[in-house]
């Protein structure tokens, strides 16, 4: 149980002969939705979370074979269609999303003990209408998924600025392109002769012959 160290209570009643476990999920919307897999409202963290037993799934949270993260999806059923357009509205990708695991008293009413289960972001949200109700379906990914994109990184004042704004180490990057620059030569004298380094880049060694 070292993975549930920081929630002994919850630990314990794992341990114990019997248990009443729990799924939360926390979307942060514009509308924030607190939802868990049971009946009535339950109060932790400062929010009230809704049963949506009957009304709503949540996926397997888990892995691929290989150890790489995979996306998490959660649907609520059952929607009224006139709150079509208000469910649309929620459409924001990036949102925090958590799960959180967590048991309850033998009147299914007392929290006993949580432990946040996993953390990611909302990359997906697909609304289904079925003419006398809705669906919504969201998809969320872990951080670690991250590892299988190529991060895509430009040196242009407006990469730059969209990461620190202000900065302005690149803005003149353009304009030097068109910068001539002058490569010195070698003395032309008489008494000297230059010969190139052989690396075609400007370089040159300068040999002089005494009489």
């Amino acid at each position: 149980m070292s993975r549930l160290d920081d929630a002994p209570e919850l630990a314990a009643e794992i341990e114990g002969p019997s248990l009443r476990p729990f799924l939360a999920l926390h979307v942060d919307l514009p509308d924030p939705v607190y939802a868990f897999t049971g009946k009535g409202t339950l109060t932790f963290e400062g929010h009230d979370w809704t049963g949506i037993e009957g009304v709503a799934t949540i996926g397997t949270i888990g892995e691929d074979t290989d150890g790489t993260a995979t996306g998490v999806t959660a649907t609520l059923n059952r929607i009224p269609t006139e709150f079509r357009d208000d469910v649309a509205d929620q459409a924001v990708r990036g949102g925090l999303t958590e799960f959180i695991l967590g048991c309850l008293s033998g009147d299914y009413k007392t929290l006993i003990g949580r432990r946040r289960l996993w953390k990611g972001r909302l990359q997906q949200y697909d609304i289904n209408d079925s003419g006398t109700e809705l669906s919504v379906t969201i998809t969320a990914e872990s951080r670690a998924i991250d590892q299988r994109r190529p991060a895509i990184k430009r040196f242009t004042d407006e990469y730059q600025q969209r990461k620190y704004p202000g900065d302005k180490v690149f803005e003149y990057v353009p304009r030097m392109v068109e910068v001539p620059i002058l490569w010195a030569n070698a003395s032309q004298d008489a008494t000297s002769t230059s010969t190139p380094a052989g690396n075609g880049r400007g370089r040159y060694s300068v040999q002089r012959d005494y009489q």
